[in-house]
């Protein structure tokens, strides 16, 4: 009773009530604690520690190959799939080779075939050329051919109409030379007949037309002039009747008989006789 004697007995009891509730603090702690132990994993632990390790390692090993048979899985179908899209790439590249070959082959017919086509055409062209070159030549050869001919036909021409002409004047001196032969004849014949009459003058002159037959013979006189006298123009007329025929004309050719002595005209003046 003397160890408290100074303090009131009120203080003594507070001690004791903090006392209890430090004590009932500390004792509700605990047991949140153990609650909180129960709830926490180290259940679980519990239940490890109370598996077979063999059991465990089996189980590890069949979760390990059952991860690598899925790796391998994954990495066969990736290498699956790898190998299809490479097939796929390859086909792709082949596809496109394939094409580029069929675009270069047809590249190449198109171009084969326009070289031919251009071959065809220039010896389409040369063939042309050839034709024509030909047909030039052929036109230059004929028309040298007709100059030549013409040049020949054209010397023949002047040959022969120099011939001709020649012959011509051969026989035209000669005609010429026959007939003033056969007019000799005549006047010849006709003066022998003519008896001028006294009433005869110079400078009278008859023109008288005789026509004959190819024998020779006359068949008819006419005055185409007079000479102004009719006793003069009587004994003209009667000197040529008095011939009735030039037999020296039988032989001329025909054609001088027709161009000069078919119709003959014979002039006659008293001083001569003169065609």
């Amino acid at each position: 009773m003397t160890a408290f004697n100074g303090y009131p007995i009120s203080v003594l009891l507070a001690v004791l009530l903090h006392g209890l509730i430090l004590g009932s603090l500390f004792m509700m702690q605990r047991a949140d604690s153990e609650v909180l132990d129960v709830v926490r994993p180290p259940a679980v632990k519990a239940l490890l520690v109370e598996e077979n390790p063999q059991t465990r390692n089996q189980q590890v090993q069949q979760q390990q190959l059952a991860e690598q048979r899925r790796q391998e899985q994954q990495r066969q179908e990736e290498a699956r799939r790898q190998e299809e899209a490479r097939r796929q790439e390859e086909a792709r590249q082949e596809e496109a080779r394939q094409e580029q070959a069929r675009q270069a082959q047809l590249r190449r017919e198109r171009e084969q075939q326009e070289r031919e086509q251009q071959e065809q055409e220039r010896l389409e062209r040369e063939r042309q050329e050839r034709e024509r070159q030909e047909r030039e030549r052929q036109q230059q050869q004929r028309l040298e051919q007709e100059r030549l001919e013409q040049q020949r036909l054209e010397q023949q021409r002047q040959q022969e109409q120099a011939a001709q002409e020649a012959a011509a004047r051969e026989v035209a001196e000669t005609e010429a030379e026959q007939v003033m032969a056969y007019t000799a004849i005549i006047h010849d014949l006709v003066q022998r007949n003519w008896s001028r009459p006294p009433s005869a003058r110079n400078n009278m002159t008859a023109v008288l037309r005789i026509r004959l037959v190819p024998t020779g013979e006359i068949v008819d006189v006419e005055i185409v002039r007079s000479s102004g006298d009719a006793a003069f123009d009587r004994s003209a007329e009667n000197a040529v009747r008095a011939v009735r025929r030039f037999e020296q004309l039988q032989g001329m050719p025909p054609r001088m008989f027709e161009r000069s002595f078919r119709t003959l005209l014979l002039t006659f003046r008293p001083e001569d006789l003169l065609n």
